[in-house]
């Protein structure tokens, strides 16, 4: 297996919000966007990283799920105890998609918009369902699936790490096959670029992870860097 993880603070963003973990020995990948906006962001993204670290290097048992959902409540539980105890921080949270790989079977945990996506025999699928507004009002049959892009409600959460005392976390189980490619991006990166180009450039540079990580940061920041942008690629 083989990974690659870049982050970058964007053409227009003061700081980096995003943060992310990568633990080949564990199998486990994390991206992180703190909420834009909210005072605190950044301090959000790195206490669920380091929330998620602590209780992965604290448990001595195998590494599953089960373990990764209680490192998110933990993290969610400690973001918002440091919201109500700093008011500088206070209504700060994070996105948070994490993918833990054993052998060929991925399981994910996933709160937010941040995303996972899968490649295989050239075609692209998100397995991830975002937690915004504008998901929910297509859900609804408000708008369409291909208006949730340009509607202003696609950047409003619904869910996120920090902000409410408990979280529902979303989980996703997806069986592997050996040179399948798996993308988890902030939406840094997911808004500028369609399922298409994304797919395009997985392509191109299907052998070179390295290359294609970098070309995927370059497009995003040639269409204006809007946002902090993080990904984690993995071949499998």
């Amino acid at each position: 297996m083989k990974v690659v993880g870049l982050s970058d603070r964007g053409l227009k963003r003061s700081k980096n919000e995003d943060a992310y973990l990568i633990k080949e020995s564990w199998g486990l990948y994390v991206i992180c966007d703190g909420m834009g906006g909210h005072r605190g962001g950044d301090v959000a993204s790195r206490l669920a990283i380091k929330t998620i670290n602590s209780c992965f290097e604290d448990d001595s048992s195998e590494k599953n799920i089960s373990l990764l959902n209680h490192g998110i409540h933990q993290a969610n539980k400690v973001i918002w105890e440091q919201g109500c105890i700093n008011p500088e921080w206070h209504e700060m949270g994070t996105t948070i998609t994490a993918a833990l790989i054993n052998g060929l079977k991925l399981e994910i945990a996933h709160v937010g918009d941040s995303g996972c996506y899968h490649f295989r025999a050239g075609l692209i699928s998100k397995i991830t369902r975002d937690h915004t507004l504008a998901q929910k009002m297509v859900d609804q049959g408000i708008i369409k699936t291909w208006e949730k892009r340009q509607s202003s409600y696609n950047h409003i959460l619904t869910r996120a790490l920090g902000v409410d005392e408990h979280v529902l976390v979303d989980n996703y189980e997806h069986e592997l096959l050996k040179g399948d490619l798996l993308l988890l991006c902030s939406d840094g990166l997911s808004d500028m670029l369609e399922e298409a180009e994304i797919l395009k450039i997985a392509s191109n540079f299907d052998g070179d992870l390295n290359e294609t990580a970098s070309k995927l940061l370059q497009q995003t920041l040639d269409r204006g860097g809007y946002d902090n942008i993080s990904l984690i690629l993995i071949r499998i």
